[in-house]
This record gives structure tokens, C-alpha cells and sequence, in this order.
């Protein structure tokens, strides 16, 4: 890309990593009130034999939203595992291309993931399904993964649309 075409991609960028940051902050604030609920639930039991009533329920909620919280993050930040054994010895233009391509199949994946993630919270709506110790519904909480799969899969395309792009 040239100079034009990497000033031009710079609010692009920050956009995409500004969204990820933030979805990823909010996973982060799950993840804390998810463990200070077990800390008062196992303090509850040890020292009242009373823990908090559904605690795993609601852990397994708060966990599953902040892991769909994280993935657009890791995807901005180039984090997720790559093997470049065989690449190593191409051109970095080359590199960048492949590296793009597979950052569009990621895309799709997490595309699938929306999808079924939508799907399956309409089923669940349908059915009435709630969790086991809490009568809430479970349908919001695939809702909310699966915007949050979207939003991934979105800050994925852009990242690949933005190495390809680097490519030329």
C-alpha cells in the first residue's frame, strides 16, 4: 500500500481497534465479576455453608460473553496462534497476503458462528428455554454472543481487507 493508501487506512484502523478495545474491556469487567462471585460463593459455603444461589450458572454466562468479547481484540492485535515455518522465507508483500486470506477464513468462521449463535437464541426463545436453577431465559445471552461473534467477524474482514490491501 502506499503512503496514501496507509493514511487513508490509519482512521480505519483506529476505529477497528478502538471497537475491539472497548468489547474487550467489557469482557475484562465480566471476567473480574465472574471471579468475585466464586470468591463470595466459596467465602458463602466455608463460612455460612450457604453459597450463592446458581453461582455456576452464572458464571458459565458471564465467561461465555467475555470469551465473544475478546475474540475481535485478538484479531485486531494479530494474537492468535500462526504457524509461519513455511513463510518465513517470502517476501513480506507474499506474507501479508496469506496472512490476509486466513484472516478471511477466520472471518467466515466467526460469520458461521453468528449465525448459528442467532439462530440458536431464536430456537431458544421459541422453546421458552431458561437455565436450570434460574428461571431467566437463555436467548438474550445468545443474542449477545452472536452480535459480539459479528462484531469479530467484522473486525477480522477489516483486518484482512487492510493486509491484502498492504499487500500491493
Amino acid at each position: 500500500m502506499g503512503n496514501e493508501g496507509a493514511v487513508a487506512a490509519a482512521p480505519l484502523r483506529r476505529g477497528i481497534e478502538r471497537l475491539a478495545g472497548c468489547l474487550a474491556f467489557i469482557g475484562g469487567v465480566l471476567l473480574c465479576l465472574a471471579a468475585g462471585l466464586v470468591t463470595v460463593s466459596v467465602l458463602g459455603r466455608w463460612l455460612f455453608n450457604r453459597p450463592v444461589p446458581a453461582d455456576y450458572e452464572l458464571v458459565e454466562v458471564a465467561i461465555g460473553v467475555a470469551a465473544f468479547s475478546f475474540l475481535g481484540y485478538t484479531q485486531a492485535r494479530n494474537g492468535h496462534i500462526a504457524v509461519d515455518t513455511f513463510t518465513l522465507a517470502l517476501p513480506g508483500r507474499v506474507t501479508r497476503r496469506i496472512d490476509g486470506l486466513w484472516d478471511l477464513l477466520l472471518a467466515a468462521c466467526l460469520a458461521f458462528f453468528a449465525w448459528g449463535l442467532f439462530t440458536g437464541g431464536l430456537e431458544a426463545r421459541q422453546y421458552g428455554t431458561t437455565l436450570i436453577q434460574l428461571p431467566w431465559p437463555i436467548w438474550p445471552v445468545y443474542l449477545v454472543c452472536a452480535v459480539l461473534a459479528g462484531l469479530a467477524s467484522v473486525i477480522g474482514l477489516s483486518v484482512a481487507l487492510l493486509k491484502i490491501g498492504a499487500g500491493r
